[in-house]
């Protein structure tokens, strides 16, 4: 999959998109807060500031929402450990021992994809997604693996992802201590939770738990695992407090730069989950004090289209969870005017939730092909002397989209956001 959009996207957005001129260019100044040792998890968006605060205990497990997806998160951020069972695969369950286990390598979320959660950090490739393995017939996983799982003021238990009924997305859980008391087998629907990224399950209280805000949201101010580097360059995995990008949101950093600059195309951006980060900031030892590096400036693409410099200013650390950041709008996708962009295309309705009407001025045998965020191909359709094409969208993710009709050498583009 390719996570970094490329040049050739970029070139879409620029023919899509028009640069603030400078005097209408807004710096915004803004300010949140975490609250106390980073308790709380912030969802922000480029075009709406704050969408939701919400306290990030109270779960332990995360499956991504999407049917055919085996993606599973851990709550690292409030300290959930997990650990693969090496011993035995499900078959020891009954026999599940903890001799050594100070020597077995913890898991972790991946630092750069949402979906790739710690349940996946062992897999082999299709059809093995780490906890399971896929079934070809069913479309379906079955549970291979055992964990440990160290759960905050509860303690250890033995846990076994049994199966995924993806038809259905539906999970059934099976988790008991380590001795085999207080032993549970549940099942969690996650169809409820589809226009979220993920559905959240407390283990300790037996539930599913909505706690993602219903409004589009481009960034998630929370603590998360990173690959943090000594001053010999080595790396390691710790826990850190940053800015991790929602999985529609793109993003690109640039380092040793004026906060003046805004040549947002000078690279590509990319989906990265951690592409803005942590590192924009570090404890002054000799001030005893945070300090925010004034030479990076980051610009960030969300649900809008839109594209923002965002700079950080202040971090007051975890007495306060407070911090503080400008953003300025460079680059604005007017996309409730399709017909100014491109005479010869409309796209309606748009946004939309569902379906796309495309149409042309004239009739057109051509290559249609619709590109997610990322420059991901996502859709393509021959059309055949034809002025309009109806598609359906509804399996697609929130987010923008780009369309290009090409005819021969002749190439007419539009986009559209789903809601």
């Amino acid at each position: 999959m390719n996570k970094t959009i490329t040049f050739f996207l970029i070139a879409i957005v620029s023919v899509f998109s028009f640069s603030a001129s400078a005097q209408n260019r807004e710096i915004i100044e803004d300010s949140l807060n975490m609250g106390p040792s980073y308790a709380n998890d912030v969802f922000y968006s480029m075009t709406e500031g704050e969408v939701a605060s919400v306290e990030r205990s109270g779960w332990e497990l995360g499956f991504y929402t999407n049917a055919f997806s085996a993606g599973i998160i851990i709550n690292e951020g409030n300290g959930v450990q997990l650990f693969s069972y090496p011993n035995n695969d499900t078959s020891g369950w009954a026999t599940f021992d903890t001799t050594g286990m100070m020597s077995w390598k913890s898991l972790s979320n991946s630092n750069e994809y949402w979906e790739d959660g710690a349940f996946n950090r062992t897999a082999l490739g299709h059809p093995d997604y780490g906890w399971g393995v896929y079934n070809m017939v069913t479309h379906g996983l079955t549970g291979d693996s055992l964990y440990l799982i160290n759960i905050p003021n509860v303690g250890y238990k033995k846990l076994w992802i049994v199966d995924k009924v993806s038809i259905n997305n539906i999970y059934h859980l099976r988790f008991a201590d380590i001795n085999g008391d207080n032993e549970q087998n549940v099942e969690l629907d996650i169809k409820p939770f589809t226009t979220k990224n993920f559905a959240y399950y407390s283990m300790a209280n037996n539930e599913l738990i909505d706690r993602e805000p219903n409004e589009d949201w481009d960034i998630l101010f929370t603590k998360y695992i990173d690959i943090t580097f000594d001053n010999e360059g080595n790396p390691a995995e710790y826990l850190v407090t940053g800015a991790t990008s929602n999985v529609n949101t793109a993003a690109s950093k640039f380092t040793e730069v004026s906060q003046d600059f805004n040549d947002w195309t000078a690279k590509p951006m990319d989906s990265l989950k951690n592409t803005i980060g942590y590192d924009w900031k570090y404890f002054d030892m000799g001030s005893f004090q945070w300090t925010v590096d004034d030479s990076t400036v980051f610009f960030v693409m969300g649900y809008s289209g839109d594209v923002y410099k965002l700079v950080f200013t202040e971090w007051q650390g975890s007495g306060t969870g407070k911090f503080s950041f400008y953003k300025e709008l460079v680059s604005a996708t007017s996309i409730n005017d399709i017909s100014s962009d491109n005479d010869n295309i409309t796209v309606f309705p748009n946004p939309t939730v569902d379906r796309i009407n495309i149409r042309m001025e004239e009739s057109l045998n051509a290559e249609l092909a619709i590109f997610d965020i990322t420059g991901k191909l996502v859709y393509t359709e021959s059309v055949m002397n034809s002025s309009l094409v109806s598609v359906d969208v509804s399996a697609f993710g929130k987010g923008l989209y780009f369309i290009t009709l090409t005819n021969g050498v002749k190439k007419e583009s539009a986009k559209f956001i789903i809601n």
